[in-house]
């Protein structure tokens, strides 16, 4: 597979704004227009269709989608109608979603790890065209069969950081979806524990010539990164210590976990991602400058590639 390069539009972006950036992005030459579900913000199906129906070329990826918050025939059957309508143009991976907003909405499952497994490996039997007779602990389906069943299925991904979801990405998925702040240590860690499947990574792109600039500039997104409560090994391969926010990182430190610098520092990162198994690396650009970070990623970046 050759390597790839994305962007993200981000969810907190109006969704009026996506058939112009998603445009946009495919005349600049990128591969991928990732797109997130968050709660409560556009759906991520709606805002998929939308991208793939104004652009021609460019591959439209989801991830991720609950999949606690989506019945799984229900899931197969947009996932296959989006397949259909846009052959070989759209993939979408899935989470256990983020643990406040699926309290929040009363879906959040017993064994978040189990529901998940079970949706992927129901959604991706339904597009293969199979009729399903599940009974598990949280898929339950009798006599399922799509209609329209796509002549291709799209890749399915899951989106996960620990060892027992990579695992069962492994075992049910067609790749692993890794979020921001993967370093390419996580990246050869996480694709081991997933069998090696197709990995896509979100980074953050922070381009300045002024490199503690570009440092800055990531601070809030890293300092709501820790907030989260990452995974061990996560902080122990992006060599974040004792740190308990952005503050307490030195710029240095806050380059190594994202696609920030000056052009040659982002494209050394990039290749450093793909050359630790990321099949394709999709880019967050700043909220901020969005234009002038994609412009300039285009123009000084990606000829260095």
């Amino acid at each position: 597979m050759p390597h790839r390069i994305g962007v993200m539009f981000r969810p907190e972006w109006p969704p009026e704004e996506l058939p112009v950036f998603a445009r946009g992005i495919e005349q600049d030459g990128f591969d991928e227009l990732w797109l997130v579900e968050d709660c409560f913000l556009a759906g991520g199906p709606t805002m998929a269709a939308a991208a793939l129906a104004a652009t021609e070329r460019v591959t439209v990826g989801i991830g991720l989608l609950p999949a606690a918050l989506r019945n799984a025939a229900l899931t197969a059957m947009e996932i296959a109608g989006i397949a259909r309508l846009h052959p070989g143009r759209f993939a979408a991976a899935l989470g256990h979603g983020v643990e406040p907003w699926m309290r929040q909405i009363d879906a959040r499952p017993p064994d978040r790890l189990a529901a998940l497994e079970e949706v992927v490996g129901a959604v991706r039997a339904l597009l293969a065209g199979e009729t399903l007779d599940v009974d598990g602990a949280y898929v339950h389906l009798h006599d399922v069969t799509l209609g329209h069943p796509p002549a291709e299925p799209p890749p399915i991904l899951v989106g996960t950081t620990g060892p027992r979801g990579l695992a069962a990405a492994g075992r049910s998925a067609d790749g692993i979806l890794l979020a921001e702040g993967a370093v390419p240590e996580a990246v050869r860690w996480a694709r081991a524990k997933a069998r090696d499947r197709t990995t896509v990574v979100y980074s953050w792109l922070s381009l300045d010539d002024d490199r503690s600039a570009a440092a800055a500039a990531l601070r809030p997104a890293v300092d709501a990164w820790m907030r989260m409560g990452l995974y061990p090994a996560w902080r122990e391969y992006a060599g974040l210590g004792d740190a308990t926010s952005a503050a307490d990182l030195e710029d240095d430190r806050l380059r190594s976990i994202a696609v920030a610098g000056d052009a040659r520092d982002c494209a050394r990162a990039i290749a450093e991602l793909w050359v630790a198994g990321a099949d394709s690396v999709v880019l967050v650009p700043r909220h901020e400058d969005r234009a002038e970070q994609i412009e300039r990623f285009t123009t000084e970046v990606r000829p260095l590639l």
